[in-house]
């Protein structure tokens, strides 16, 4: 049985937000929400979980199949933009039949529509739920304190420094003429110069389904790398970065 979330597209922005505080603290993610949320949506909701190398334009996408829920993650965002995309596609996961979203090639419109909206409030207050209730008074501080606190705290919550910043306008706690003044180029990648190497492909939780199935010949290690488009040595190596044994997995 699938869960769903007492949301439409006339709630208001708000509501949306109190789901996402209260989905985070009725799962108890804890003090960084997106440390434990992909594991609570595989492991308690049943969604499968997967990094990809997705097309250009393409973050983040949720699918609903007739078995299970899927949301698939560019993993060649940023951290903070890859958990953001996760709590946004879980959102489109609980409201699918109220909400059904759009395919992306109809879904290209500035600003986003009313129901990607509300799944950027959900998504924005289950990530930094904390941010609402801390006594940090952000509205005193000069640019350049501005800048460097948003980029430590961003790190922090595991999240980007620009959600960072569109949160606490949202909460009152930032001006938005402020928020709007602080240079792009200052909060991207958190501050840093280069971006984290990206996560291996999928997930652990796919690739020792695809392991098992090989070890007990339900499928040929062929078969298994034509399957997700890779040739052998590809898989071998996939088999690798998540520490199963590739000897005794890759026998063909």
């Amino acid at each position: 049985m699938r869960r769903t979330l007492a949301i439409s597209k006339h709630s208001s922005f708000e509501e949306a937000a109190h789901a996402g505080e209260r989905f985070a603290e009725e799962f108890r993610l804890g003090s960084i929400p997106s440390r434990r949320l992909a594991k609570v949506m595989q492991d308690q909701f049943g969604t499968l979980v997967l990094m990809v190398d997705a097309y250009q334009g393409i973050s983040g996408a949720a699918c609903r199949l007739p078995e299970f829920d899927a949301v698939l993650i560019a993993r060649g965002e940023v951290p903070g933009r890859r958990n953001f995309d996760l709590a946004h596609e879980l959102f489109h996961v609980l409201t699918w039949h109220a909400m059904p979203p759009k395919h992306v090639e109809d879904a290209i419109e500035i600003g986003g529509n009313r129901i990607e909206q509300l799944a950027n409030s959900f998504a924005s207050a289950l990530l930094m739920p904390r941010v609402a209730h801390e006594s940090r008074d952000w509205s005193q501080l000069d640019m350049e304190d501005l800048i460097a606190r948003l980029n430590s705290t961003a790190d922090e919550l595991c999240v980007t420094s620009s959600a960072l910043r569109w949160r606490l306008v949202v909460l009152k706690k930032l001006a938005k003429s402020v928020a709007g003044s602080i240079p792009e180029s200052a909060l991207r990648n958190n501050g840093r110069q280069v971006s984290p190497n990206p996560p291996p492909l999928f997930s652990r939780q796919f690739i020792e389904v695809f392991a098992k199935a090989i070890d007990q010949g339900y499928v040929s290690v062929r078969r298994a790398a034509r399957t997700v488009g890779m040739e052998i040595e590809d898989l071998q190596d996939l088999f690798s970065d998540y520490g199963i044994d590739c000897a005794m997995r890759c026998k063909t």
